[in-house]
């Protein structure tokens, strides 16, 4: 996986899971999905360290030493959080966020870990003051509390 999660002073863990991340039509990452009280963090590897782990816990270690997962973090900061919205990926629901690049994060929780990762954003966003609105159909905006 990606370097270990540091955090900012204040920061809190709200929110840990495994996660499988979308990337394609066919194509998925494994990782791990963080809600802190400051951000989203979302760290994956590549399929291959997936393929090998199931091979060989050994095999994936020196795949770790070696740096070969292809492993990528990526932050969302929840004060640059938009949108949030549930989608569709085979017979899953996957959780749907749009990114500052134009690209957007996929990843597909389960309906328990899905409930738990809207109730720990929503405390997030609370410690922040804003809240997390209605936008359509499985579909919310952020915004400040009124």
């Amino acid at each position: 996986m990606a370097e270990k999660l540091a955090l900012q002073p204040g920061e809190e863990v709200l929110f840990r899971a495994p996660i499988s991340l979308v990337t394609g039509k066919l194509a998925t990452r494994t990782g791990k999905c963080y809600v802190t009280t400051q951000r989203i963090i979302v760290d994956s590897e590549s399929f291959a360290a997936g393929a090998a782990a199931s091979v060989s816990i050994i095999s994936r270690a020196i795949l770790r030493k070696t740096k070969a997962l292809g492993a990528r973090r990526q932050e969302i900061s929840l004060k640059r959080l938009g949108r949030v919205s549930l989608g569709k990926y085979g017979l899953s629901r996957t959780v749907d966020i749009p990114l500052e690049d134009g690209s957007q994060l996929r990843m597909v929780l389960g309906n328990r870990l899905t409930k738990r990762f809207f109730d720990a954003l929503d405390d997030a966003l609370a410690r922040q003051e804003w809240e997390r609105v209605p936008d359509g159909e499985d579909s919310w905006r952020m915004r400040p509390k009124m």
